[in-house]
């Protein structure tokens, strides 16, 4: 089992800086490294607080510099706002300067405003940024690619710079629809899905339909990775914990406005709607990781029971959260709740061999 921290790099007051609040996602991501983190996801949105990173292969290539040992990853690039050739590139450079620690996510996102930024209609970003896969299977196959699609048309193209490994960075396809199953499984690409503020029962089935169209796309079941990517925090402090998926709500609320295909706003400050049937605090404290640390190890088990995931990645930087709050949370689940869950999962197959 190997576990994530997902910088969504999100801004909830107007009195956050936000040069402190991208800073303080690389100190994060240093402190995850020694915490015992195998991955630092950053997200990619464009024009709002919901999401401060336009780019997370430039906030990648910073965390570089500044780590050794942990992997880097997108969570997610939007493959259909790019434009190949310099896509291309700029992901093999990027995997050069982490040495080959990058993690390519890849999503064709949801929000109709960054899209049309870029002058993408959402109707067809999950085309696009199925082409961009398919061209970026093929330059990293043998480091030459051409490509004549529907959207997107890329002449014969050498890389001069290739990936750090031959067959190239690692990609992972995020969704949770069964048409992002069927792509990732015909690419053979791990599938990275988000649970917020759901039952992880949700989880439970996207896991199901991808193991689903794995087979049908013939591949072995022993190669099929699953990730999974929910709300996590550490804290004895019940009222900390509550403030926490306070903030939650707050991301909740700002991601569903943002679904309701608009292509343009009227503030880059998003306003705070509930909707119906929204999880209040205590519901999200709940059903996520939130908590003490048998708190969450016992959440993190059963979800790993129901959706055996191969990764989980938690937010835990979130709304107003402070950097010493996260910080914080961050060391107690290196020091407390990843040796308990290791312990406890190597002692579940320790039992299941002896049967």
């Amino acid at each position: 089992m190997n576990f994530g921290i997902f910088n969504l790099v999100n801004r909830r007051g107007r009195n956050q800086d936000p040069g402190a609040v991208i800073r303080d996602a690389a100190r994060q991501t240093q402190q995850a490294e020694q915490a015992g983190f195998g991955i630092s996801w950053f997200a990619e949105h464009h024009y709002s607080n919901y999401s401060l990173t336009p780019s997370p292969l430039l906030m990648i290539a910073h965390c570089a510099a500044v780590t050794r040992c942990i992997r880097l990853g997108s969570g997610v690039v939007l493959g259909c706002l790019y434009e190949p050739a310099r896509f291309v590139g700029e992901v093999a450079y990027t995997d050069q300067l982490c040495e080959g620690r990058l993690v390519l996510g890849v999503g064709s996102g949801y929000q109709a405003h960054e899209l049309a930024r870029f002058g993408v209609d959402l109707e067809h970003a999950r085309e696009r940024t199925d082409e961009m896969l398919d061209i970026l299977d093929r330059a990293f196959a043998d480091g030459v690619v051409e490509y004549h699609g529907k959207h997107f048309t890329l002449p014969r193209t050498e890389l001069s710079v290739p990936a750090y490994r031959k067959d190239g960075p690692a990609i992972w396809l995020a969704g949770n629809s069964q048409e992002s199953c069927a792509i990732a499984a015909r690419h053979g690409y791990p599938l990275f899905s988000s649970g917020f503020g759901m039952p992880i029962k949700v989880l439970a089935d996207v896991r199901g339909h991808f193991e689903s169209a794995w087979r049908e796309a013939g591949r072995p079941a022993a190669a099929m990775q699953y990730g999974v990517l929910r709300f996590g925090y550490v804290t004895d402090d019940r009222a900390e914990a509550l403030r926490f998926a306070d903030n939650a709500q707050y991301q909740l609320r700002l991601s569903r406005f943002l679904r309701k295909g608009q292509t343009s706003l009227d503030s880059a400050f998003l306003p705070e709607e509930p909707f119906e049937g929204e999880a209040r605090p205590e519901e999200i404290a709940r059903r996520n990781p939130i908590g003490s640390v048998s708190e969450v190890v016992d959440k993190i088990l059963a979800e790993i029971e129901a959706t055996r995931p191969h990764h989980f990645g938690f937010i835990m930087s979130m709304g107003g959260m402070s950097h010493a709050e996260i910080m914080r949370s961050i060391d107690r689940f290196g020091a407390n709740v990843i040796p308990a869950v290791q312990k406890a999962l190597a002692a579940q197959g320790s039992a299941a061999a002896a049967q």
